[in-house]
C-alpha cells in the first residue's frame, strides 16, 4: 500500500517536472520569435556552439563556454551537433532544471512522502530560480541537478556520491567554490547529526580535496589557453578577476533588496533550515560572499541565473527536515507557507517578464534576417543578434554599462562591421540612442543608409 502511494507521488512529481520543462521551453521560444531574448545569453551560447562547429580550435578551447571553463562543454557541443538547433542548450538546461525536482522529492521522502512532495513543489515554484528560465541559457542552470543528486547519494551513503560530486565540479569554474563549501558543510552535518559514517566522512574529505584540485585546474586552464578566438569565447580568469574585485570593491549599493534576497536564500523553503543552520550557512557562503563582500548586485537581481549559487538553502532545508526535533506536519506546512509567501512577495515586487514584445515587430526584419549575410560582418542590437548566431562575424553594441564586469575588461566589441542592423520597434533600441552609447555617433560618416522601412534601418560601411 505504502509503495503504491510512493509510486503515485513520484509519478505526480515527474508530471509536474515535465510541465515545468515544457513551460520554460515554450516561454523561451516565445521570447525568441518575438525578439525579446537577447545576445546575453542565448545569442552568446548559440554563437559559441556554432563557432566550434565551423572553426578549428585547440582542445583546451573546447572547454570554454561563454567565457567560463567547463569540463562538460564537449558534451554540450555534442548535444548541439545532434540537434543542430539554437534551442538545443536551452532544452538541455530546462530538462535538468525540471528533473531536479524528483531528487528533491526523494530526499524529502526520507522524512515522509508528504514532505517530499512539499519540497518538490516548493522547488518548482521558487521565483528566484525562475531566473534560469527567464534569462534563458546558462551553465548555472545545470548546477541544481548535480547538487541535489549529490545530496541524495550522500544521504543514501551511495558509492556513486564522489562521481556525482565530480560532475557537479565539472559544470562551471565558478561552481567549484559552491561545491567546496557544499562538501565542508556536509562534514559538519555528518558530525552534528551524529551520523559519523566513516565511509562517508572519507568520501567527503576526498570531495574537498577534489574541489581544491578542480579549482587549481580551472585557474591553470584559464590562464593557459591562448586561442585566437573572438573575445566573447576567451576564457575569463575568474579567480584572478575575483581577487581584483574583492580588493577594489565595486561602488554598488545593496539596499534593502539584499535583506529580502538573504531571507529568501535561507527561508524560501520553510523553517526546517534552522535545524541544520551551520551546514546551511556554509552551503550559502559563496553566494553570500558575492553579494555582501564583492557587492555583486547581479546576484540579487530578479530573473537572472545567479540564485543557482544559493541552491544550498534548499539543501539545508532538506537536511533540517531530517531532524527528529521537528514534527512532519509542521515541516510540510512551513514549506508550503514560506514558499507561497516568498512567491507572492517576489511577484509583487518584480512582476513576471512577458515573453511578448511591447511593440509590434516589423515583418521586414524577419525577411532581412533570412537574407544571405553569411560572408559579411554585422553589428545589431541585442534582441536581433540571437537570430544571427550562425555567422562568424556578429557582435552586440556596447549599449549598456555592465554592473559586474565593470572591472573585468570584458567586451564583445571586436571588429568594424560591414552592416549595422537596427529596429526602432524593439524595446532595446533606446539604450543605443542614449548618452552612454549612441549608435549614430559611432557610425558618424563611415556608414551610409542602405535600407529603411517600417522602423528597420540597415547601414553599410562606406
Amino acid at each position: 500500500m505504502l509503495e503504491t502511494k510512493v509510486n503515485k507521488s513520484l509519478s505526480f512529481v515527474l508530471l509536474l517536472s515535465l510541465i515545468y520543462m515544457l513551460f520554460w521551453d515554450f516561454y523561451a521560444y516565445l521570447r525568441y520569435i518575438n525578439y525579446v531574448s537577447t545576445y546575453f545569453d542565448i545569442g552568446l551560447a548559440d554563437y559559441n556552439l556554432y563557432y566550434y562547429s565551423v572553426e578549428h580550435v585547440s582542445l583546451l578551447q573546447y572547454l570554454v563556454f561563454m567565457n567560463h571553463v567547463s569540463f562538460i562543454t564537449p558534451l554540450l557541443y555534442l548535444f548541439y551537433k545532434i540537434f543542430g538547433n539554437p534551442f538545443s542548450f536551452i532544452w538541455l538546461q530546462n530538462l535538468m532544471l525540471a528533473f531536479t525536482a524528483p531528487f528533491v522529492y526523494l530526499i524529502g521522502k526520507m522524512k515522509s512522502n508528504r514532505i517530499g512532495i512539499a519540497f518538490a513543489i516548493s522547488y518548482l515554484i521558487n521565483p528566484a530560480l525562475w531566473g534560469l528560465g527567464v534569462f534563458d541559457a546558462h551553465l548555472e542552470g545545470l548546477l541544481p541537478f548535480f547538487y541535489m543528486l549529490s545530496l541524495y547519494l550522500y544521504l543514501r551513503g551511495s558509492k556513486f556520491f564522489l562521481l556525482s560530486f565530480a560532475l557537479l565540479l565539472s559544470v562551471i569554474d565558478t561552481g567549484a567554490a559552491l561545491a567546496l563549501f557544499f562538501a565542508i558543510g556536509l562534514i559538519f552535518y555528518e558530525y552534528l547529526s551524529k551520523r559519523k559514517r566513516k565511509k562517508m566522512v572519507k568520501e567527503l574529505i576526498a570531495s574537498i580535496a577534489l574541489s581544491i584540485l578542480f579549482i587549481a585546474l580551472y585557474w591553470h586552464i584559464s590562464i593557459s589557453i591562448n586561442s585566437n578566438v573572438p573575445p566573447q569565447l576567451k576564457a575569463m580568469n575568474f579567480f584572478g578577476e575575483q581577487k581584483n574585485v574583492l580588493i577594489n570593491s565595486t561602488s554598488n549599493k545593496l539596499g534593502l533588496a539584499s535583506i529580502f534576497w538573504l531571507l529568501m536564500a535561507f527561508f524560501s523553503f520553510g523553517i526546517s533550515i534552522l535545524y541544520a543552520f551551520l551546514p546551511s550557512l556554509l552551503f550559502l557562503l559563496p553566494w553570500i560572499g558575492e553579494v555582501f563582500a564583492a557587492k555583486n548586485i547581479l546576484f540579487i537581481n530578479p530573473y537572472m541565473q545567479y540564485f543557482a549559487y544559493a541552491i544550498g538553502g534548499l539543501a539545508g532545508s532538506l537536511l533540517g527536515a531530517q531532524s527528529n526535533k521537528l514534527d512532519s506536519g509542521k515541516i510540510e506546512k512551513s514549506t508550503y507557507a514560506f514558499s507561497i509567501i516568498f512567491l507572492l512577495s517576489f511577484l509583487a515586487i518584480y512582476h513576471f517578464p512577458s515573453p511578448f514584445a511591447k511593440n509590434q515587430v516589423s515583418t521586414n526584419l524577419d525577411i532581412i534576417l533570412n537574407a544571405s549575410y553569411a560572408n559579411t560582418s554585422i553589428m545589431a542590437q541585442g534582441s536581433i543578434t540571437p537570430h544571427l548566431y550562425n555567422m562568424l562575424y556578429v557582435e552586440n553594441p556596447p549599449d549598456e554599462k555592465p554592473l559586474w564586469f565593470e572591472k573585468l575588461n570584458y567586451t564583445t566589441y571586436w571588429f568594424k562591421p560591414e552592416y549595422i542592423i537596427l529596429d526602432k520597434n524593439l524595446s532595446d533600441f533606446g539604450p543605443m540612442n542614449s548618452s552612454s552609447f549612441n549608435i549614430y555617433a559611432y557610425m558618424g560618416s563611415n556608414y551610409s543608409l542602405y535600407y529603411q522601412k517600417n522602423g528597420v534601418e540597415i547601414y553599410k560601411l562606406r
